[in-house]
């Protein structure tokens, strides 16, 4: 096993491993042929295969597909080769050697595969008590539920967008905590995924810097999953991206028991990256239909102290749950767990009296996390954009409404197609809509319906 070496540990390359950690869909789809594997299109009828879904396609090789063959983008295929060759991409000045080619293959034919999905060698409870072996009584700070949830992230739902926040809190009085709950995290953190990947990232946040950025990739889609730890409290008028659990370190102690990766961890974490949980209509109705009462009972508010906690919350550690379970289908039993666990890291939250000046020495925060103070976030055309999807719904008696209606029904104001985009992303991330079909279709959540603002 090859290792990528960083200041204070030794994190595990997925693009430089040898013989593992291999997840089993991985293992199977190498071993079943040198031409399969994820396809990925890099020019008309050209395309590059990818041997595991979170790394880059193999640069060194393209394949040329016959005008007659139909293949999808990210599609897992065998291609069936007729013939190859060199395509030289540069030629030294005085050399007869290249120091950039590619191997070219023409492709006859291809067969598509079915994902394989063996069962990672960690059970769940297993998995749970492996994130925190390095945190004595790390269960009784719930250390075992954030750290898995923040490590297994969320895909995209018409929810919002994926992945998990939390915001991390030492109440325990050692020095550095915080920099060794880090350190746990990153340990089992395969090294692309702490750095920039369009498929998923964990990121720790300090600094408004570090917000700004993280913000800007969200909003942009850059990455399809993004699961972020505030170690320093943000200032609110930062507009901080939302949290969805709270990572305490209040009766755990810090042991470091294991300083290599544990390759067992990082294989359950890539099979569950790997999962996407289909979301029924019916699911995101009794998703709505349970955040009001859970919201009001759970509430960090009663303990005095009020934490922009995102309202969407409770699905997030739905779908997050689903790949704890290996469950390719949102179902009662997932939500059941869900809330289960949701009341049990915000009541242990809210029971702390936590005060928020330890984590990292900034303002408290805002006492206001009403709905009206979050339409006051938001953008200039949120409000447009919201009123016309209200009104196809609740009015033109529409299921959804569509990104080509909204353009056509806000051009007479002048908002552009771009400024439309913006705002939707808005109203996903803030929990006003409900999206679809790959941000295509938007309906209001129901319990935004009745705290609309007047119209100017």
């Amino acid at each position: 096993m090859l290792l990528a070496i960083s200041v204070w540990m030794a994190q595990i390359s997925l693009r430089n491993r040898i013989y593992g950690p291999w997840a089993g869909f991985e293992r199977e789809v190498l071993g079943s042929s040198e031409h399969a594997g994820w396809v990925k299109f890099v020019g008309r009828r050209k395309a590059q295969l990818r041997k595991s879904p979170f790394l880059p396609a193999d640069a060194t090789r393209e394949y040329i597909l016959p005008d007659d063959l139909v293949i999808d983008e990210d599609e897992l295929v065998e291609l069936e080769v007729s013939g190859s060759g060199y395509l030289v991409r540069s030629l030294p000045k005085g050399s007869v050697i290249a120091d950039d080619y590619v191997k070219v293959f023409e492709v006859a034919a291809a067969k598509r595969l079915s994902v394989p999905l063996p069962r990672p060698y960690l059970d769940t409870d297993d998995f749970l008590a492996r994130v925190i072996v390095n945190w004595r009584s790390g269960e009784e700070d719930h250390l075992d539920k954030s750290i898995a949830l923040q490590l297994l992230s969320c895909p995209r739902t018409p929810m919002g967008p994926g992945g998990i926040g939390s915001q991390s809190f030492d109440l325990s009085g050692v020095p550095k905590a915080l920099d060794r709950l880090k350190r746990s995290v990153d340990l089992n953190l395969p090294l692309e995924f702490s750095r920039p990947n369009p498929r998923y990232e964990m990121d720790f946040l300090s600094s408004l810097a570090d917000l700004s950025a993280l913000r800007k990739k969200v909003v942009s889609g850059e990455v399809e999953e993004i699961s972020y730890n505030y170690l320093k409290m943000v200032d609110p008028s930062h507009h901080p991206l939302p949290q969805h659990v709270p990572t305490i370190v209040y009766n755990a102690t810090y042991r470091p028991l294991a300083t290599t990766p544990d390759p067992d961890v990082i294989e359950f974490q890539l099979y569950g990256l790997w999962l996407r949980p289909v979301v029924t209509e019916e699911m995101i109705s009794r998703i709505e239909s349970m955040l009001g009462s859970i919201l009001e009972e759970s509430d960090p508010a009663y303990a005095g102290y009020n934490i922009d906690f995102d309202q969407d919350a409770m699905a997030k550690i739905a779908m997050a749950l689903c790949r704890l379970y290996r469950r390719d289908r949102l179902d009662e039993d997932m939500l059941s767990r869900s809330r289960k666990w949701f009341m049990e890291l915000y009541r242990f939250f809210a029971d702390l009296r936590l005060n928020y000046v330890r984590p990292g020495g900034s303002s408290r925060v805002s006492t206001d996390n009403s709905p009206d103070d979050r339409y006051s976030r938001q953008g200039p055309h949120d409000m447009e954009v919201l009123r016309e999807i209200y009104r196809g719904v609740n009015e033109v008696g529409l299921d959804y409404v569509s990104f080509a209606g909204l353009k056509k029904a806000l051009r007479r104001k002048k908002v552009t197609a771009d400024e439309i985009r913006d705002s939707i992303t808005r109203l996903v991330q803030s929990g006003a809509i409900i999206s679809k079909e790959n941000d295509n279709l938007f309906r209001p959540v129901r319990r935004f319906e009745t705290k609309l603002p007047a119209r100017d």
